[in-house]
């Protein structure tokens, strides 16, 4: 008697619940995350693409720059993109968010961003780009991957 007297307040308080509990496991960032996050993906490809090397790795994280010197993070990159040749196209396929990066990996907030991209010379690569939120405001880049 009493659960079909009150099913509507129950199911609405259920609701209200899943509504305020569902964000903190769903592992989706708000929007601006994404967006932040993105802004700083897009100045560092700016960087990159522009053959400024020593630049994109002071827009780093500073846990980059404390695991890859800005000497071998230039030799590196410059190696890898004079292979791949010219940029001709670049396509977002999706991203990650995360704040269980892994070990030996500082905690924090994470987006992890997978890249179709076609080169001159490499027809097919996917370029994965990492940023994490350094000192909870600023997204900064914390990997570089070419495959």
């Amino acid at each position: 008697m009493f659960l079909k007297k009150y099913r509507v307040h129950i199911f609405l308080i259920a609701l209200a619940l899943a509504i305020i509990i569902y964000p903190q496991f769903s592992h989706k960032p708000d929007q601006q995350r994404v967006d932040a996050s993105s802004i700083a993906v897009t100045r560092f490809f700016d960087l990159v693409d522009q053959e400024k090397y020593g630049q994109s790795w002071e827009s780093c994280s500073t846990y980059l720059k404390s695991e890859v010197p800005k000497d071998e993070f230039v030799s590196r990159l410059s190696a890898v993109r004079k292979v791949a040749g010219k940029l001709l196209d670049r396509k977002q396929k999706d991203y990650l968010y995360t704040k269980d990066p892994g070990a030996n990996i500082p905690a924090g907030e994470y987006m992890i961003y997978h890249f179709d991209a076609k080169f001159e010379n490499k027809d097919h690569l996917t370029e994965t780009v990492t940023v994490m939120l350094e000192g909870g405001k600023n997204w900064k880049i914390a990997g570089y991957f070419i495959e």
